[in-house]
């Protein structure tokens, strides 16, 4: 067999195959447009209208697909479009044709219109071959863009019979009130998404290790930042290492508000500064154990330095999970945030007033005061704690 002969077998197989994926695809859109409804009617019944016919969710549902006319297009498809509309055109129609024929001539048509708003070569060709035109070997070349659109059609198909509503209908009426309910959370989850609050700046670190003074000096740089407190440009708030709330000393942050941050700040300190700040001044607030005990999960044992590193190692692993865009030793990184900020598109202006300051400081005990603690501390927190030390630059506590 010759390869030309092959070539417009292969060609009248691919069509007969499109063909047959448009039809069923028509089918199965009539199907689905009342599967449709009777799953709207059910979702109805839940009485969700402040998920379902929310603006913003509709916004999502659409999806533009105009699309302007290529002034490349290949040069056959134009040949091909100007042939049928001669033939198909209502002002062109011969008038002797019977109205069953003009009908079909008309339907052509509007599948020739519809051809060329997608640039669809495939259904042009199964227009002409039905209008008897004649088609020249070059379009027989076009093998490729045939299969190419039958594997659209076939996705179409797919996504129809994939779909929420049609798993729903055919699925036994004992489960279809599961699907709705897991249906209503999952449009819950995407309203909250969109519905997210838009800031610079988050700024998160364990209690005691200087996010009042990472505030401070963000602040003097020109960024309108609050310490526990949501500014235009954001927040620095231990408390917000936890998704949800509600947090403690935060009222400008309400439970249930979702924001999007463009930038993640994750600000560190020495934990032989850390720790006795953090037993003596920090472990001494009620609202502040209570919330890291029940939304981090801290516990709190009768060895204060052991809880002070449970405490530590705990918001690490939280705020590590969520990829903080820049770490910072407070002690001598200063200049990197600030470095960082300006390169990430942020409006600052370098002040060093406050570089190295003390901010938001409370008098207590040392480090050397804890010997008692800190002797009879596991050596496997010991290790993990020395490991903390490492991956941050700060020298070894044991």
């Amino acid at each position: 067999m010759d390869n030309s002969k092959l070539k417009k077998i292969e060609f009248k197989r691919m069509l007969k195959s499109y063909e047959s994926s448009l039809e069923d695809l028509e089918y199965l859109r009539e199907m689905a447009s009342e599967i449709n409804s009777e799953f709207n009617s059910a979702l109805a019944a839940k009485q969700r209208q402040d998920l379902f016919e929310s603006k913003k969710l509709e916004e999502l549902a659409e999806e533009e697909t105009e699309e302007s006319e290529s002034s490349d297009r290949d040069p056959l498809f134009k040949k091909l479009f100007r042939k049928i509309v001669v033939k198909c055109h209502p002002d062109r129609m011969d008038p002797d044709l019977s109205l069953k024929e003009q009908a079909n001539r008309l339907e052509f048509y509007e599948m020739a219109n519809q051809a060329n708003d997608e640039d669809n070569m495939a259904l042009l060709i199964i227009v002409a071959i039905k209008l008897e035109l004649e088609l020249e070997n070059e379009y027989i070349e076009h093998v490729e863009k045939i299969k190419e659109e039958n594997e659209r059609v076939r996705k179409d198909i797919e996504a129809i019979q994939n779909s929420i509503a049609w798993n729903w209908y055919h699925t036994e009426e004992d489960n279809r009130d599961a699907i709705l309910e897991n249906y209503i959370k999952h449009m819950e989850k995407i309203l909250m998404q969109t519905n997210k609050i838009k800031k610079n700046i988050l700024g998160l670190g364990h209690p005691r290790t200087g996010t009042g003074y990472t505030h401070k000096i963000m602040q003097s740089w020109g960024l309108n930042v609050g310490h526990e407190e949501m500014k235009k440009d954001g927040i620095i708030a231990w408390q917000l290492v936890h998704k949800k709330g509600p947090w403690p000393f935060i009222d400008t942050v309400k439970e249930g508000d979702v924001y999007s941050w463009k930038t993640l700040i994750y600000n560190v300190r020495d934990p032989k500064d850390s720790i006795p700040s953090i037993i003596f001044t920090e472990d001494v607030v009620e609202e502040s154990t209570m919330f890291r005990n029940k939304m981090i999960g801290v516990k709190f044992t009768k060895n204060r330095v052991e809880s002070a590193i449970l405490s530590i190692l705990a918001f690490d692993k939280i705020i590590m999970k969520r990829n903080p865009d820049f770490i910072y030793r407070i002690e001598d990184q200063s200049e990197n945030l600030f470095n960082f900020l300006k390169e990430g598109g942020h409006k600052v202006l370098w002040n060093s007033d406050y570089i190295n300051k003390k901010y938001n400081r409370r008098s207590h005990k040392k480090w050397e005061s804890l010997s008692d603690d800190v002797n009879n501390l596991k050596p496997s927190l010991k290790l993990k704690i020395n490991n903390y030390c490492i991956k941050y630059g700060y020298k070894k506590l044991f």
